[in-house]
């Protein structure tokens, strides 16, 4: 491709001069032999260019892939700590499950309201509507509101 590019350079740029040239033959010879070997020159410049390209194309190929290879191991590395963390919400809710209302109210009245729903998601709702009917009523409705979100239906206060 290149060795075409450099014929067609090279006709365009020798025809006009042939033709218009009023110079000798030998003169005429001379400048062509130099437009010759300067588009050798520029052939060779290409070829080295373009190998320089083809490494560097291939490098970033490479890149990629070790790129893609630490995209999946972080994604299965967090997929393995979200298992984790709902395996421990999941316990959480058993043991809150297990205890009587009021102990558990005075543990989730001093928790986090994120992770109080959380826990509450993973337990019966009865059992949720007691202890709510027990913790600080501010922290009632704000947790009963991000439940609502889930389309939790709890009976607080026997109603």
């Amino acid at each position: 491709m290149f060795r075409k590019l450099a014929v067609i350079i090279f006709i365009l740029l020798i025809i006009p001069n042939l033709i218009y040239s009023k110079a000798e033959n030998n003169s005429s010879l001379d400048s062509i032999k130099q437009e010759f070997l300067k588009l050798r020159q520029w052939e060779k410049e290409l070829q080295e260019k373009e190998t320089r390209l083809k490494k560097l194309e291939l490098d970033i190929i490479e890149k990629e892939e070790k790129l893609k290879e630490i995209k999946n191991e972080i994604s299965e590395m967090y997929n393995k700590v979200k298992e984790m963390r709902e395996e421990n919400i999941k316990d959480l809710s058993t043991i809150y499950s297990k205890m009587k209302p009021e102990q558990a109210a005075e543990v989730i009245n001093k928790m986090h309201v994120n992770l109080a729903v959380k826990i509450f998601l993973k337990m019966k709702p009865n059992k949720t509507a007691k202890i709510l009917n027990i913790i600080n009523k501010d922290k009632a409705v704000k947790i009963t509101e991000k439940l609502a979100l889930y389309g939790i239906k709890i009976n607080i206060g026997g109603r």
